[in-house]
């Protein structure tokens, strides 16, 4: 429990630490400053753990009476939840890797990186979601909150990379952190489409 709550070393401080300094948080840990923070692949499984609540905040069942693709795709793809949290820091790891190749990080590195930064995009969709469920909006209301979080999820993430990789000229870095992000998340798309087909079949 200490290690939980505690905000100078445990859940909490990396949380906070990943939002404020995520670069000089992902730059320690690989480099072996590591007592600070929690392990990454801990972290993800207790982010994923409280984003069970997901299915408890009417999500899946407004998508699925208003986007059905995507709520199919959701439902299936939660079945095999830990098959997807795998798969997506997994391509965004070699994505990173790719991209980022003049770098001195290998995909072992990358994919810490990248399970961290997965598991805080988990604690923006948490936020989202109790948002939701408090304020139970309408429609359009839950339309806007969906494109928000949407939005929020891929900006995070773009300045992540652009602030991890912070060398080189700016413009090129945009474009190396925006290049990564949505060819990773296109491809995880692709696949998670993929995985839905296969199950129908």
């Amino acid at each position: 429990m200490h290690g939980f709550y505690h905000w100078h070393g445990g859940l909490l401080y990396t949380v906070k630490e990943l939002f404020a300094r995520p670069e000089e948080t992902l730059h320690s840990h690989i480099s072996g400053k590591r007592i600070e923070y929690f392990n990454p692949f801990t972290y993800l499984v207790l982010i994923s753990l409280a984003g069970g609540f997901f299915y408890w905040s009417g999500v899946p069942d407004h998508l699925n009476a208003n986007f059905p693709v995507s709520g199919e795709t959701l439902r299936v793809t939660g079945k095999y939840f830990s098959y997807r949290l795998l798969l997506t820091f997994t391509t965004y790891a070699i994505m990173g890797s790719i991209i980022y190749k003049s770098y001195k990080c290998n995909l072992a590195e990358h994919l810490i990186i990248n399970t961290f930064l997965i598991s805080q995009c988990l604690v923006l969709v948490i936020v989202w979601m109790l948002v939701s469920i408090i304020i139970k909006p309408w429609n359009q209301g839950f339309e806007i909150l969906f494109i928000s979080a949407f939005c929020t999820f891929i900006l995070y993430q773009i300045v992540v990379f652009f602030r991890l990789f912070n060398t080189g000229k700016i413009l090129i870095r945009w474009i190396k952190a925006f290049t990564t992000v949505i060819m990773g998340l296109g491809l995880v798309l692709s696949m998670m489409n993929f995985q839905v087909k296969i199950v129908h079949l």
